[in-house]
């Protein structure tokens, strides 16, 4: 890296994480972030502390330059295919499946048991950006009726109007911004708890309280299959970042990976510690949950076959489902040139490190 590089990069890029299972979230909470930004001479801002709730849009079309974006795939494709020129530098494969949940006074015990009966679908009225709730429920629920033998036509998809939460203030930190969410009840919740649905797609982070209550039950979980496919509802997670910004300032992307690819190593070998932060930063609370869930993922971001092929899966049913107009192939989006040197300076400083310490 030369020294021009250095001083062009001084400067603020913005980024924003969603409440997921990445390890950005981590290096963010535990300062390697910064720390890695301070080094090529640039400073983070978290996209939604722009005033007036400026960053709430942009954080699913990826509109403002210099944005670095991680987390759920369905809103960085569809920017991708039809919004902004971006360039996909890293995924990690660390989503769990989803689960179709009923009363349990339902009577209801399998999924071939909701042939001919009704099953929430939200759908946003929050129309100035892809709805990525239903896109992942959607496709949750039709991979689980396939399972189950039964044809989307054998069910009654009941579209139930959300209007969405936003948050009320601009927050200077993920940790302080997705609390919102928790307050929310969402429209097919509602439904099934007024019995004008018999059952619904739902996360297992939102399940979780409701099995608690005795009320509600999971009749199908996607993640009980060896089919790593079936886990692919919003995900691989992706980090994208602006096509000029990259090509520009490649220091601060590399800065970036080396933050995560760190952060990742860390969570791998402190899953336990790593299900604090994340119990901060995501819409899990339950810590004991947390570490049960991560434990067989690879924190480390990688650009490997099967996640650009777990992409290709989202972007394919995003396409036919017209969630996304146009079309692109996920490997020609993929530029694996910035994590081969994040991971290359890494591994010469701990070659130096290990120089030193035998001198």
């Amino acid at each position: 890296m030369t020294q021009a590089q250095t001083s062009a990069s001084a400067q603020e890029v913005l980024y924003t994480i969603c409440p997921v299972f990445v390890a950005s979230n981590v290096a963010l909470e535990l300062g390697i972030l910064d720390e890695e930004f301070r080094r090529v001479g640039a400073t983070p801002r978290y996209l939604r502390s722009l005033p007036d709730n400026a960053g709430w849009l942009p954080h699913f079309t990826h509109s403002l330059p210099k944005l670095f974006r991680d987390g759920g795939a369905i809103p960085t494709i569809q920017a991708r295919a039809d919004l902004t020129d971006t360039t996909l530098i890293a995924a990690t494969f660390a989503q769990r499946a989803g689960q179709i949940l009923v009363r349990t006074d339902s009577g209801i015990h399998r999924v071939a048991d909701l042939k001919g009966r009704r099953i929430g679908l939200t759908r946003s009225l929050a129309t100035e950006k892809i709805d990525f709730v239903r896109a992942t429920a959607e496709r949750g629920i039709e991979l689980a009726l396939a399972i189950a033998g039964l044809e989307r036509s054998e069910v009654d998809i009941v579209i139930l109007e959300e209007v969405e939460a936003k948050p009320a203030a601009p927050a200077n930190r993920p940790a302080e911004n997705w609390g919102y969410l928790h307050r929310h009840v969402a429209q097919d919740l509602l439904a099934l708890q007024e019995r004008r649905v018999e059952a619904i797609y739902s996360s297992p982070a939102r399940s979780a309280p409701l099995i608690a209550s005795g009320e509600y039950k999971v009749i199908e979980d996607l993640d009980r299959y060896p089919d790593w496919s079936l886990r692919v509802t919003n995900g691989p997670y992706t980090t994208a970042v602006n096509t000029e910004f990259a090509k520009a300032h490649p220091e601060v992307v590399v800065a970036w990976l080396r933050a995560a690819i760190r952060a990742g190593q860390w969570i791998n070998a402190n899953r336990r510690a790593a299900a604090d932060i994340f119990a901060r930063v995501t819409t899990y609370r339950d810590t004991e949950q947390i570490a049960r869930l991560i434990q067989e993922f690879d924190f480390v971001p990688s650009l490997s076959p099967q996640n650009l092929a777990g992409l290709t899966i989202q972007k394919d049913f995003l396409r036919s489902h017209g969630y996304v107009k146009n079309d692109f192939a996920i490997e020609d989006w993929a530029d694996s040139r910035y994590l081969e040197e994040a991971h290359a300076s890494l591994r010469a400083e701990a070659t130096q490190t290990g120089l030193r310490k035998a001198a």
